[in-house]
């Protein structure tokens, strides 16, 4: 069953896709979405029902969809994308790296100024016709519509402070995906796989001392309160979400619907690196002030030493990539180089 605000929203959206055909012509387009996320995630509030609230504000047509929200079509979203259950999606590459290995080459600790310029460089090769759509999106039968890479990871732990990569020796750090987990095991810490809905109880259980984990996605998951410390100031990469479309359905619009589809989701991957760096800061300073949160920012001669040991971890992941007949060598460079 759909959410009742699912309900209203596909409502609110009649009316989506159908622009600018003469009136004998229109005819009503289905589109039906599906995600692993709650209705009211971030993601999809400032990013993928944005992108459908806009062409709903631009467009003249008529358009009936369904929302199907926490994975009720299924958890791979690749096939629920081949099976055609649904026509757009919302990818998390570090819970899919069977289909999606090349993408996390987002989730390596490389240098980059903020989410929105992380965003950027993904978007440059993963939209149609760049080498990561051309690699991994293409023979799957997807298209990229928009990316988003998220805020930078920090280190927040439960009980002990990390001041230094010394401090961070034998702890149990949450880690999700093949490049968080070389990523954390490059620091001396040991990684646990978690996904992001299990963090919470493994926090107060004492499963692990804390997570790789950026400040916005705190409140979705109520973590908040359970992390005490915090450290700051290495590149330790970053999660990743695809928002994509099957090419057949893709093809089966009318170009000036593309064209309203295009221009949204061009505006929702702006707004979204915007709203989460803006969220990271104000989630970080709520921590402080409501729950005695103790960030660290690490020295520069620290952060050297954390980001020394953890530059391999790209190279280590092309490596695996090219072993596998994959063009990791060329995707790590290109999104290295991506402006």
């Amino acid at each position: 069953m759909l959410h009742k605000t699912t309900k209203m929203a596909a409502v609110a959206m009649a009316g989506v896709l159908a622009l600018g055909q003469p009136l004998q012509a229109q005819e009503e387009v289905k589109l039906r979405f599906a995600h692993p996320l709650s209705s009211t995630h971030y993601a999809w509030v400032e990013g993928l029902g944005r992108m459908a609230n806009a062409v709903v504000e631009a467009s003249d047509g008529t358009v009936s969809y369904e929302v199907y929200p926490a994975g009720q079509l299924g958890k791979d979203y690749v096939s629920v994308l081949n099976s055609k259950l649904a026509d757009i999606v919302v990818l998390i590459p570090s819970y899919a790296s069977d289909k999606m290995p090349l993408t996390t080459v987002a989730e390596l600790p490389v240098k980059y100024e903020d989410a929105c310029d992380a965003t950027r460089k993904l978007w440059e090769i993963a939209r149609p016709g760049g080498v990561l759509s051309e690699a991994e999106y293409k023979p799957q039968g997807m298209r990229a519509l928009f990316v988003t890479i998220l805020p930078g990871y920090k280190v927040p732990t439960t009980t002990k402070p990390v001041r230094s990569l010394a401090d961070l020796q034998g702890l149990k750090i949450r880690a999700s995906g093949a490049a968080m987990e070389q990523t954390v095991r490059a620091l001396g810490a040991v990684p646990i796989q978690l996904t992001a809905s299990e963090i919470n109880d493994s926090l107060r259980r004492g499963t692990i001392d804390g997570a790789i984990w950026p400040y916005h996605a705190a409140p979705p998951y109520e973590l908040e309160s359970l992390f005490k410390y915090g450290a700051e100031g290495p590149n330790l990469g970053s999660a990743t979400i695809v928002f994509a479309m099957a090419e057949s359905k893709w093809q089966s619009l009318p170009e000036n619907i593309r064209q309203e589809i295009t221009a949204a989701a061009a505006e929702a991957q702006e707004n979204l690196c915007r709203w989460t760096e803006g969220e990271e800061a104000r989630v970080r300073q709520d921590m402080i002030d409501k729950y005695g949160y103790q960030p660290t920012i690490l020295s520069d001669e620290e952060i050297a030493l954390w980001n020394e040991k953890t530059a391999t971890v790209a190279e280590g992941w092309a490596a695996r990539m090219n072993d596998n007949r994959k063009p990791g060598t060329e995707i790590l460079e290109a999104f290295r180089q991506a402006e």
